[in-house]
């Protein structure tokens, strides 16, 4: 799906939601080398299905500089893991 560069840029990298749009930050994903080699994929929200993008900062660039006004987010799944752990009962 495809949502407007400012949207995204103003909220999702930003890492908080944009109420107006319907945007929802829900997780960051990646490596931030002090700002000098930054490679995160930012999972969000809309309209209860979950998007990614990614932003990325490497040697001085960013990719978000590039984008058209419109940028392609693709559509993720969330799984979620279950967990089991033993316990001795007395």
């Amino acid at each position: 799906m495809k949502f407007p560069k400012n949207i995204i840029l103003d909220s999702v990298a930003e890492r908080r939601n944009h109420q107006s749009y319907g945007l929802e930050f829900v997780q960051e994903l990646g490596h931030d080398d002090a700002g000098y080699s930054e490679m995160l994929v930012i999972i969000f929200k809309y309209k209860d299905k979950y998007y990614s993008v990614d932003i990325q900062h490497v040697n001085g660039e960013n990719n978000y500089d590039h984008w058209e006004d419109e940028i392609e987010c693709p559509e993720v799944i969330k799984k979620e893991a279950v967990q089991y752990y033993w316990e001795e009962v007395r």
